[in-house]
């Protein structure tokens, strides 16, 4: 592995220490500023990113494959007074014209897609000539990862999808940079991560009833307990691409 992939999925404790530490929402704000225009989330889930491009875009859109989750999305978006077009689709067949969108994002989702490499060609298509890319993954690396592997190991894929990212260079996108920084994720105990891993992906539930005592161990004993809950530091990276003028 050649040290800019291994930095970028295997940074090392220091390395991950030295990081900034910010939220996702932050990251794009940062990133992106006040791009205008129309906007895409594949693969929303429950549109809290999506959300969180309102603002600064004229139209914000998020698709997901699951009905449960665009129908949460969409009541979370009437609750917080937003406009969101959220719709029940794939990231692989786009419900949208091409060359719609001023900005495509995949925000902890392309490693969900069945295929990556689709799913971005789906996301080009859709893109202006000039538009951006915005993907951003989950690093397979830091405690909150060592802590939840047995139930959710997904290093393979975020590996794959990283490596279809790095297959768009050259291939009608221009990389303008990649981005990788640490956020605080806790919990109030073993239980509530537990509960939502199930409600993520119920075939989840037979890890934990085949290895109970194991899963548990593993997750308390990586947790920081200093501050009356289970914390862990988990690691993002984005990347951000250019589609080539037309």
């Amino acid at each position: 592995m050649r040290e800019s992939m291994r930095r970028a999925m295997a940074p090392t404790e220091a390395e991950i220490a030295a990081l900034p530490l910010g939220s996702n929402a932050e990251a794009a704000a940062e990133l992106l500023g006040n791009g205008g225009g129309e906007a895409l989330d594949v693969g929303c889930g429950e549109g809290k990113f999506t959300r969180s491009l309102v603002g600064r875009y004229k139209r914000v859109h998020g698709v997901d494959v699951k009905e449960k989750q665009i129908a949460a999305a969409k009541a979370a978006a009437t609750q917080e007074g937003v406009n969101v077009d959220f719709r029940v689709a794939s990231g692989e067949a786009l419900p949208f014209t091409d060359g719609f969108f001023d900005l495509v994002v995949f925000s902890n989702s392309l490693h969900h897609m069945p295929n990556a490499e689709i799913a971005l060609r789906e996301a080009a298509r859709a893109l202006k000539p000039g538009g951006l890319l915005y993907v951003m993954e989950p690093v397979p690396a830091g405690n909150y990862h060592h802590a939840t592997v047995l139930v959710n190991d997904e290093t393979d894929v975020r590996m794959k999808a990283y490596e279809a990212v790095e297959g768009l260079a050259g291939a009608g996108f221009t990389p303008l940079s990649e981005t990788i920084y640490r956020s605080t994720r806790d919990f109030a105990d073993f239980d509530e991560w537990k509960a939502d891993q199930i409600d993520r992906d119920v075939k989840r539930k037979a890890l934990f009833d085949a290895r109970p005592d194991e899963v548990r161990g593993r997750f308390e004993g990586c947790a920081d307990k200093s501050g009356g809950r289970l914390s862990f530091t988990q690691v993002f990276r984005v990347n951000l691409l250019h589609k080539a003028d037309a």
